[in-house]
């Protein structure tokens, strides 16, 4: 079955993520994924390459004044935190965040990395104005100045980002393998990878007069050993959920989402396909990469455990990663668990008795490694 476009999904051109990206990567990403535009979404694509080639100059500027600055910045072993999509990514994240000694990347940040640091201040206004309140995939607040992935910001400043399977979803498993596990054809993909993100943490740090990163990037969670090669002292945070409820949350994630961001249509039964693989390779990539941290680097949470007592469970993570200051942190995260009591969780539909069998078949040794119970 298609995942339906709805009329107003053709006017969200001022919501798409695309905008910020240079016209010089806009028409690589373009040609690496063969140009599959549909004649529907042809407008949405043209604005984009419009607003790409207004910000040229712009871009360019930035780049003249910062980019030997950037390059110089040192970076204070950044912390990452880990997990699937729909894992409590977001809300482990948007905890720690505001953490005054930390900085993290915004939403901003992310839609205009090329422009942060000289018309940032003009560009958060704007992306205000036509953002809504809460993301569109779920009840999360949002806002120019709050925390997001930096894979947004990778999206838009390189061709390996996984934020762009969002955009060709027709190409889901390729950009999968070639901006996630950078495996097979795309081994190489990993030093071009570590290279982009590099720069735009150090941009991060620059712009945050050199302050501690928290950085989530669900896709992180199979790049373990890339971030490590560039960050030998890097902190991780890995959060994981029931498997199931993984998977339903996953299936809703991207009926919302690619009707607004993808450029072609696919179906559900499509990316469920996907589902189901790329959560077996990110995890089973995971594991083995992960095996080699040190205790005082690395962290694993439960997600039941964290929603259920939050603070505990933050506490713990300052503990176990030897994060100093938590106890001056305390009161503002503990206000902003407080403004997130009244968060209301997606509804999701049963799983059916063959979605079911795979993921028991597929994920099995997730089961076993963090002792879920299969039904």
């Amino acid at each position: 079955m298609l995942i339906k476009h709805q009329v107003k999904d053709y006017f969200h051109i001022f919501k798409h993520t695309a905008m910020g990206m240079d016209i010089k990567t806009w028409i690589r990403v373009l040609a690496q994924y063969r140009f599959a535009i549909s004649w529907s979404l042809l407008p949405k694509a043209l604005f984009i390459t419009l607003i790409a080639t207004l910000n040229t100059p712009f871009q360019l500027i930035e780049y003249l004044f910062f980019d030997r600055k950037i390059k110089a910045t040192v970076v204070k072993r950044p912390i990452f935190i880990l997990g699937h999509h729909r894992s409590g990514t977001t809300y482990l994240h948007n905890l720690m965040s505001t953490d005054p000694q930390l900085a993290f990347c915004t939403t901003n940040d992310a839609l205009v990395p090329h422009l942060m640091l000289t018309t940032g201040k003009i560009t958060e206004k704007i992306v205000d104005l036509f953002m809504p309140a809460t993301r569109p995939q779920d009840n999360v607040k949002a806002g120019a100045k709050l925390p997001t992935e930096e894979e947004f910001g990778m999206a838009n400043m390189s061709t390996t980002s996984f934020t762009h399977a969002f955009y060709f979803p027709k190409y889901i498993q390729e950009i999968f393998d070639h901006t996630v596990t950078f495996e097979g054809d795309y081994n190489d993909n990993g030093n071009q990878w570590k290279n982009n993100l590099h720069y735009l943490i150090q941009k991060l740090t620059y712009k945050n007069q050199g302050k501690q990163l928290v950085l989530k990037s669900p896709s992180n969670t199979a790049r373990v050993k890339e971030i490590r090669e560039l960050y030998p002292d890097a902190l991780f945070v890995h959060i994981h959920r029931n498997p199931y409820e993984v998977f339903q949350s996953n299936t809703a994630l991207y009926n919302k989402i690619l009707p607004i961001l993808s450029f072609h249509t696919t179906t559900t039964e499509a990316i469920e396909a996907f589902i189901i693989r790329s959560y077996t390779l990110l995890h089973r990539k995971y594991l083995a990469d992960q095996s080699d941290i040190p205790d005082s680097q690395i962290i694993e949470v439960a997600y039941e455990d964290f929603v259920r007592d939050p603070m505990e469970q933050l506490q713990s993570i300052y503990q176990q990663l030897r994060l100093e200051n938590f106890d001056q942190a305390r009161t503002v995260i503990k206000r902003e668990v407080k403004q997130s009591n009244n968060y209301q969780k997606n509804q999701h539909l049963s799983l059916s008795p063959s979605q079911i069998k795979a993921i028991n078949t597929q994920w099995q040794f997730f089961f076993e490694a963090y002792g879920y119970e299969m039904i």
